[in-house]
């Protein structure tokens, strides 16, 4: 009874934790529905007038078009280095190890605003063009801790029996990691991609350094616009980025439980 009326008690603040989360989410749907020439509450009426407007604003969807390409480039290539990376770490033995797996995690503790103006400087220095590929990269490299630590923790679980039965029945160490190893741990190799997708669709802290007029995304256009003020149909974008965000995230869940 005792331990039932400490987790009451904790209720009403976790109740307030998750309504200050999610209370600013919930108003920027809203008004999305707005039918007035504003985003504000409370509205008249309910209207899909700008969900029209956003899907018949070119710039805006050649912004989502530029992100998807981006945020794709990325799941890919995190997901290819992030476990290689991980294999390494878990199947070798070398000095310093977890030094360098710390190291391994910088990107998640330095500033976005320092990888973009990194590459924004020495970028140019090592003659890779702004746009595609200096996005793809930055955003690669603050996607990648995720990757390496999911596919790493699964590593760590993963029963070694099945790759020793695997060569007794005559496969080699390539075969094996191929046919026994990765679909073993592909659910969890989806589920950082997805996640390092989500975490590049987002991005803009590092991408604002780095973008060009013809690969401009969704959160640089968002602000961009926001400068001149706010209007329903920015409101209908971060809808829309949300409910993918969201989709996307589940869909990574459940992939990698």
């Amino acid at each position: 009874m005792s331990r039932l009326s400490g987790r009451l008690a904790f209720f009403p603040a976790i109740l307030l934790v998750y309504a200050i989360l999610l209370i600013p989410i919930v108003i920027v749907i809203a008004t999305s529905f707005t039918v007035q020439s504003a985003p504000t509450l409370p509205t008249d009426g309910v209207s899909l007038e700008w969900y029209a407007e956003l899907f018949q604003n070119q710039r805006l969807l050649d912004a989502m078009v530029v992100s998807t390409i981006v945020a794709s480039a990325t799941a890919v290539v995190a997901g290819i280095i992030g476990t290689i990376t991980a294999f390494g770490f878990v199947r070798s033995e070398f000095k310093m190890k977890e030094t360098l797996a710390t190291i391994m995690l910088l990107p998640l503790m330095i500033s976005p605003v320092i990888t973009g103006v990194a590459f924004l400087r020495f970028g140019g220095y090592l003659q890779i063009p702004r746009g595609y590929p200096q996005i793809i990269l930055a955003h690669s490299i603050l996607a990648l801790p995720f990757v390496f630590l999911i596919v790493r923790s699964r590593l760590l679980t993963f029963d070694e029996r099945l790759e020793d039965a695997s060569m007794i029945m005559g496969a080699n160490r390539l075969e094996t990691t191929f046919n026994v190893t990765i679909p073993v741990i592909a659910p969890a190799m989806i589920a950082g991609m997805l996640i390092a997708f989500v975490i590049s669709f987002g991005e803009f802290t590092a991408t604002q350094f780095l973008v060009t007029p013809s690969t401009t995304t969704v959160p640089i256009i968002i602000f961009n616009q926001i400068q001149t003020g706010l209007s329903p149909e920015i409101s209908a974008l971060a809808t829309t980025l949300v409910v993918i965000m969201v989709i996307v995230s589940i869909l990574g869940d459940w992939i990698g439980s």
